[in-house]
Formats: structure tokens, sequence, C-alpha cells
């Protein structure tokens, strides 16, 4: 179903697009089911027999069946979206445009981060100065002297 809009191409970006979204829907859902069983009519299980899926350790509360209904819906309407002609063309664009990308070196990007970091220490030196010189002058001005308060 994701790729039935022009199938080899933009596979990456679809990929990485789905498997964020799930796993931000994943979360969400693993919120909700803590959350859900906060409440006394959904977080105890369903069944005394089996308080517990075997080698997954998980409870079936109410809870828990609530929010995997909601990753389930959820997962299928994504997909869907995601399956959009329209959304599909924005992908496949996104992953053309990303293939045009040139990305620096290593050195390139240390050589740059270096020189961010200088830039940042002489602005720190040069606002701590100025406001120092600045502290001094208006205590000179409004109390009439240093140091005094």
């Amino acid at each position: 179903m994701l790729y039935r809009f022009k199938p080899d191409e933009g596979r990456n970006a679809r990929q990485t697009a789905f498997w964020l979204g799930e796993g931000m829907l994943f979360f969400g859902c693993y919120a909700l089911s803590g959350t859900l069983s906060g409440f006394d009519s959904l977080a105890s299980p369903l069944s005394e027999s089996m308080p517990s899926v075997p080698l997954l350790g998980i409870s079936l509360t109410g809870g828990f069946l609530v929010a995997a209904a909601v990753f389930l819906l959820g997962s299928f309407l994504y997909l869907r979206y995601l399956a959009a002609d329209k959304i599909a063309q924005h992908l496949i664009e996104v992953e053309e445009e990303m293939q045009k990308v040139t990305w620096p070196t290593f050195e390139d990007a240390t050589n740059s981060s270096i020189v961010v970091i200088v830039t940042v220490l002489i602005l720190l030196g040069f606002l701590a100065l100025s406001d120092l010189v600045l502290g001094e002058i208006f205590k000179v001005i409004l109390w009439g002297g240093f140091g005094g308060a």
C-alpha cells in the first residue's frame, strides 16, 4: 500500500517517514495505556486465568487493549495518509533533493565548529566586559562614586 504510487521512487524517504511516524504513534499509545491503567475499570486483567501474555509479560487490561486498538487504527490511517499520491510525490521529491546535498567533510565540520565556539567566546567576553563597564558608569551616575550602593 505504501508503494502503490511510483513504487520504485522515494523508497528511503517513505520508509523513514513511516517508521518515525510509527515510533511517535507507539510512544503516544504507550503513554495512553499508562494513563488508562490509572482508571479502576481499565486497570484489572480481563482474564484471571491469564493475567499476562506468555513470553511478553504484558498484562491484558482494558487500558492496554484500548491503546492497542488506537495504535492499530492510527497505523492504518497513517499508512493510508502516506500512500496518498500528493504525500508520496512530496516524499519522492524530498529524497531527490537530499541526493543533491553536498555534505561537509569531517575536517570542514570540525573547523566550522571551532570558528563558532571561538566567536561565541569572544562575544561572551565582550558582553561581560561591557556589562562591567556600564555597571560602574551607572554606579557613578546614580550614587556618585565607585563601588557604592
